[in-house]
């Protein structure tokens, strides 16, 4: 289990980083842009370009922010629930976000079917690797759901003891 994780924080900063790359091109990208427009010159691919890496990151990310818990939830609930309900609160909470992530996962598959058959209009992408990039994505948070919901149920145990 220890070196499952181990390996899974080294994906999640190549993650990190690969997400800091992502955003340095598409300030790039729409820098470009602008500065073209200026000389009325345009770049045709640079929306498209810079909302597919804007996607890309986000979906990347995803795990990232699941594992240092950065998701949003409603404070005043937690901090009115007992120690015990808060524990089952969560844990509860976390076999929703497995839930959601993995249907999420798991409806990509047609998406990547069809997307084989489509390219975007500007860059002529295959739509399927665009599609293949949102299920690693949501695989990557059903991993990191996965982990944190055994932290919980591990962690209870031994607070238990």
């Amino acid at each position: 289990m220890k070196k499952a994780e181990s390996i899974f924080k080294k994906i999640q900063q190549f993650i990190y980083n690969l997400d800091a790359a992502i955003l340095l091109i598409i300030m790039c990208i729409i820098l470009a842009q602008t500065v073209g427009r200026a000389f009325h010159l345009s770049i045709p691919w640079s929306e498209e370009a810079s909302r597919y890496l804007f996607v890309i990151m986000i979906l990347l990310g995803i795990n990232v922010g699941i594992s240092k818990n950065l998701m949003v939830r409603i404070d005043m609930i937690d901090n009115i629930l007992s120690p015990r309900i808060k524990r089952a609160f969560n844990v509860a909470r976390e076999i929703v976000a497995l839930i959601v992530a993995f249907i999420l996962f798991y409806s990509c598959f047609p998406l990547i079917r069809v997307g084989s058959f489509q390219k975007s209009p500007a860059m002529q992408l295959p739509m399927s690797a665009l599609y293949t990039i949102v299920a690693i994505g949501f695989g990557l948070a059903v991993i990191s759901v996965l982990f944190r919901l055994i932290h919980f149920i591990i962690g209870n145990k031994e607070e238990q003891k």
